[in-house]
């Protein structure tokens, strides 16, 4: 190891850089050139590396690298020269803060900027472990204030679209509110007003939660809630698309053609859809039922209704729906004959839901995703991430004169037949979620010789609630027979012409 103590210049640097690249410094060697105007500054010189370091108590931190380019560029001693007391002054008073400013040196800013805009080393919770704490809190049985599963489901969606990775393992306390509105806007562009607005949301209730309940974890307090601030300035725009019963039919009659055979363009040669994402799909259009409370069906809560032997009962509990309060529909019996197969095909595993998810096990059972069926609509359009732009994708919907749709829009569809019949009130007996539950439906923890009673316990409760709201049952039976008689009519309708196509 060779020290030669110099007022490094550019001369220096230009030697240093020379011996470095030229890699004739043997492996373990040290050239070492001393600045004599500022004691502790020191230009390193090895094989393939020369950097600049900060000698001082006993400690030695690299500050840049004059070679090789693609380091933390500092290629003049002036430079160097007006880091050293800030890095002596760290290494007097926090060590950890050292990195933080050559971050923030490093991205762009000048070292008064950086002193400004690093972030500080801290212990507390990121964004991410906020948001768990949240969960995990208020999924309790015993939470004030418990989350829906849709709830749940909606704070991981936020937390994994690809703008969030920016935030969420950066501690809570030390996120700024424009680098949350930059992710905002990012959100916005790439999926939607409503994407962005559930983020907003998403994240005002987990920093609210810990700052009231983990402040000390979280390191958020009450002095500075810039969150509460944050806010989107864009309105989401009243949907209109209305798809017929003629559309809404042609679709389903694609799902069917393509159970079996792969869609035009798909790489992986897959079939176009599964079996339960055919159950769901006609589920969702027989029902007309929001995406998520509609496919959260449990087998148990889908039986003959034992006052009328032309129609099931499907229950779902009010943790479930949307606005928190117990649903019971009336299934047509030409309806149920339909799906009923349909909902035998898409089991598996052994799983109490009606619609279960191939990604469930034993261990794990769990429900059909709520993007599913939408999905396989852009699917048929030739618009998934491996059919987009590959030879053979095409546009199955447009080929079939049939609009982009989703599931959702079904529910302004079943508005405008209830309102065609003379029945304006149908819908709303169909989709509103009209019935109180004062002791909630849910299963508690069952061994098996106790299920079969318990079961038998809870269709007598689903039947007595039904029955309690009479006249908007009897509406109910009305709004669906009209609405599925529709819709199957129209379906036997269109297989029949395609019957005798193919006969011709």
């Amino acid at each position: 190891m060779a020290t030669v103590r110099v007022l490094i210049g550019e001369k220096h640097i230009k030697e240093a850089v020379a011996m470095a690249s030229s890699g004739d410094i043997p492996n373990g060697s040290t050239h070492i050139y001393s600045d004599e105007r500022t004691q502790g500054l020191r230009l390193l010189v090895q094989k393939n590396t020369a950097s600049w370091a900060v000698k001082y108590k006993g400690k030695t931190v690299t500050i840049g690298w004059a070679y090789p380019e693609g380091r933390r560029p500092l290629k003049t001693a002036t430079a160097a020269r007006e880091m050293v007391p800030l890095i002596k002054g760290f290494l007097d008073e926090d060590p950890a803060q050292i990195e933080p400013f050559l971050v923030a040196k490093y991205a762009g800013r000048d070292n008064k900027q950086a002193l400004e805009d690093m972030r500080p080393v801290v212990t507390t919770w990121t964004l991410q472990q906020c948001a768990d704490a949240m969960v995990e809190a208020r999924t309790k049985k015993t939470a004030q204030s418990p989350l829906r599963k849709a709830s749940v489901d909606e704070i991981h969606r936020t937390l994994r679209r690809p703008e969030m990775k920016e935030l969420i393992n950066i501690p809570a306390a030390l996120l700024k509110r424009g680098e949350v509105e930059k992710v905002r806007d990012k959100i916005e562009a790439a999926s939607g007003i409503s994407a962005a607005k559930k983020c907003v949301s998403n994240i005002r209730s987990i920093m609210n939660y810990c700052c009231e309940y983990k402040s000390g974890e979280s390191g958020l307090d009450h002095k500075d809630m810039w969150w509460e601030l944050l806010k989107t300035d864009s309105k989401i725009l009243a949907r209109t698309r209305t798809p017929s019963i003629l559309d809404i039919v042609k679709t389903l009659q694609l799902a069917a053609h393509y159970l079996d055979r792969p869609l035009p363009g798909r790489a992986d040669g897959k079939h176009g859809l599964r079996d339960n994402v055919h159950a769901a799909f006609w589920w969702l259009v027989l029902t007309a039922q929001r995406t998520t409370a509609g496919l959260a069906l449990r087998k148990v809560d889908f039986y003959p209704d034992p006052r009328d032997p032309d129609y099931y009962l499907a229950a779902w509990d009010e943790g479930v729906t949307k606005n928190k309060k117990t649903h019971v529909l009336p299934i047509p019996k030409r309806a149920v004959e339909h799906m009923l197969p349909l909902i035998e095909a898409a089991q598996d595993h052994g799983s109490k839901w009606a619609f279960p998810s191939e990604r469930g096990s034993e261990d794990h059972d769990i429900c059909i995703s709520r993007t599913a069926v939408r999905q396989f609509i852009v699917r048929l359009q030739g618009r998934d991430p491996l059919m987009k732009g590959k030879d053979g994708a095409r546009d199955l919907l447009a080929e079939a004169g049939v609009l982009h749709w989703t599931p959702h829009d079904l529910r302004r569809s079943i508005t405008s037949v209830m309102d065609d019949a003379g029945i304006p009130g149908g819908a709303s007996a169909v989709l509103a979620h009209e019935i109180k539950l004062s002791e909630h439906l849910g299963e508690d923890a069952l061994t098996e010789a106790q299920r079969e009673e318990w079961a038998a316990n809870r269709m007598a409760k689903i039947t007595k609630l039904a029955y309690g709201g009479g006249t908007f049952l009897k509406l109910k039976k009305s709004a669906m027979t009209i609405w599925t008689d529709a819709v199957l009519d129209a379906w036997e309708a269109l297989e029949a012409t395609e019957d005798m196509r193919n006969a011709a």
